[in-house]
């Protein structure tokens, strides 16, 4: 069973050293980009980042950004590492997010997006039950929406 762990001391090296496959790189920013940007954005008190540990192990990263004004709960980033793929990883921290998002009052959506040609994403994304909702031009992305009520 996976658990989200707030980056910190313990957790921080391991989160940095995470990596996709190398067919996966144009895919997903380096974690370093993603702390930066947590960075960037701490003032807001609407950005999340967190190890997905199993037991102590860090298997993967996500990033959740919560709108409130706009009732959407985002995924923002997320990866699992390269030596962890295609153990059910994905699929489990996509469950926990929506379980997340859903024990969260006052969020109606829950978006998630995924570069073209990243389709292995976008065929999870759907069969957890997201739909198409538009693609963004800008940064080449297929968004994708998930009815939290």
């Amino acid at each position: 069973m996976i658990s989200f762990v707030s980056i910190n001391k313990d957790n921080y090296e391991n989160v940095l050293k995470l990596e996709v496959a190398d067919n996966q790189g144009q895919f997903v920013a380096p974690n370093v980009r993603s702390l930066a940007d947590c960075y960037y954005y701490r003032n807001e008190g609407d950005v999340f980042p967190y190890a997905i540990q199993d037991g102590d192990e860090v298997v993967g990263f996500i990033l959740l950004d919560l709108d409130a004004a706009e009732k959407e709960y985002m995924i923002w980033r997320m990866m699992i590492d390269r030596h962890h793929q295609r153990k059910g990883y994905g699929k489990q921290t996509i469950q926990k997010v929506i379980e997340m998002a859903k024990n969260e009052e006052g969020y109606t959506t829950l978006i998630a997006d995924y570069v073209k040609g990243n389709e292995v994403m976008g065929e999870l994304l759907r069969l957890l039950g997201f739909v198409d909702h538009s693609f963004n031009e800008e940064w080449n992305e297929y968004v994708l929406h998930y009815r939290l009520q």
